[in-house]
């Protein structure tokens, strides 16, 4: 749909031109609406007082003398409400009620304010007066931060109350002025009042659009980054993440001078399983493997990957020979115990592993890739010696060979 179209508007923030969101969403706008209203009150309340001493200090300079203390003594409670609506919004465990709090006390001035004139005998004091009526529709629709609906019920009801006050209680209000002050002021007051709470809505409905963008985005590019370094089948890491978890641990190891344990695995006979079983069977074999070895990663740093075909690696940062024996001889057992059949695997008749263990000593002059390599004959050593099995890598004897010159060290 083409932007230019009018009907694009409602597609993009449905509900902003009558102030009414779908519930959910509404629900949301008006929390955001009272902490963004309360926030900037906690400021605006200030200003507002001082506006209030300024106007109440320029009536009663101009004032007859003769209703100043009417006056000052009447209008000053709309000074008293201020103060209390700000040393309320003060009060951030009530930040919720802001709406509440505001709209009464605004309520309340805008009555006051109305009903003032109606006590007042002098033409150029009713005229005086009535600036205070402008100053408090002012204030309510602009500076105090409700919501146009809660603005305009708080001003109109008060207006109307403050009317009937004057009209039962004092000498009434003359319509010419209050038509020039009270409704044309409230009448540019809704206006501005709506139009800043649309422009409200179309920010709050477009930070959402923004935020729910981000976090779609931010979801997919963790699910890439996941998906990058897991299995897809086994759900363990893959081949490129143990390659960077090795190297990393290795440096870390080489800094520390603590031993690092690497484990090559390797599924006995798995071509034999997977011709007599078919390739499904073997997938749902590989993830109970997958399952069971995963449960000898619980340390920060342990690493549990697959490493390609039936093959798998762990990674022990901080694993010594004696601690990485044991854990190799309980994982051969663990396996055997699951009782998986397999036919083709003459030793059991169930799926078994092979196992090679290489360690690097805080001495060892082994680099990552030569750890690896390590487990890798290592694994080699355990198949060739019937398999269901684990052994551990030991480097090649030294040898002694004899020369004209005397005896001198090789290694093979």
């Amino acid at each position: 749909m083409a932007e230019t179209d009018p009907r694009s508007r409602r597609v993009v923030a449905p509900g902003v031109r009558w102030l009414r969101f779908p519930r959910r969403l509404e629900s949301e706008y008006r929390e955001y609406q009272c902490l963004e209203a309360v926030a900037s009150f906690r400021v605006n309340a200030f200003y507002i007082l001082v506006l209030y001493m300024i106007l109440v200090s320029g009536i009663y300079a101009l004032a007859p003398e003769a209703v100043r203390g009417l006056w000052l003594g009447t209008y000053i409670w709309v000074g008293i409400i201020v103060m209390i609506a700000g040393i309320l919004a003060q009060f951030r465990s009530l930040d919720h009620y802001f709406p509440v709090y505001a709209g009464i006390g605004s309520f309340l001035a805008v009555m006051l304010s109305m009903a003032i004139p109606g006590f007042l005998d002098e033409p150029g004091s009713v005229q005086l007066a009535n600036v205070s009526v402008i100053y408090a529709l002012v204030i309510v629709y602009a500076m105090v931060g409700l919501r146009f609906p809660v603005a305009t019920l708080a001003c109109w009801a008060g207006g109307l109350l403050g009317w009937l006050i004057a009209e039962q209680f004092g000498r009434g209000i003359d319509w010419q002025i209050a038509h020039r002050t009270y409704t044309g002021i409230s009448l540019l007051g809704m206006f501005l009042c709506y139009t800043e709470e649309v422009r409200g809505r179309l920010l709050f409905f477009n930070q959402r659009q923004l935020l729910r963008q981000q976090l779609r985005t931010q979801s997919l590019a963790d699910r890439l980054h996941r998906l990058s370094r897991e299995d897809s089948l086994t759900g363990l890491a893959n081949r490129r993440y143990f390659d960077e978890a090795l190297d990393r641990e290795w440096r870390r190891c080489q800094r520390s001078q603590q031993p690092l344990t690497v484990m090559l695995v390797d599924v006995d006979r798995f071509k034999a399983y997977n011709d007599h079983y078919g390739h499904l069977q073997g997938d749902a074999c590989l993830r109970s493997l997958a399952d069971e070895l995963g449960r000898y990663s619980r340390r920060g740093g342990d690493l549990v990957a697959r490493f390609g075909g039936e093959e798998f690696v762990l990674l022990y940062p901080g694993v010594d020979e004696t601690e990485a024996v044991r854990l190799a001889s309980r994982l051969c057992r663990s396996v055997r115990a699951l009782g998986i059949p397999h036919a083709h695997n003459p030793a059991s008749e169930e799926v078994t592993i092979s196992v090679g263990v290489a360690v690097k000593g805080p001495g060892d002059k082994l680099s990552a890739l030569q750890l690896l390599d390590a487990a890798d004959r290592a694994l080699y050593q355990a198949k060739q010696g019937g398999r269901d099995n684990w052994r551990l890598y030991e480097p090649p004897p030294t040898v002694r060979l004899v020369s004209d010159n005397g005896p001198r060290k090789k290694e093979d």
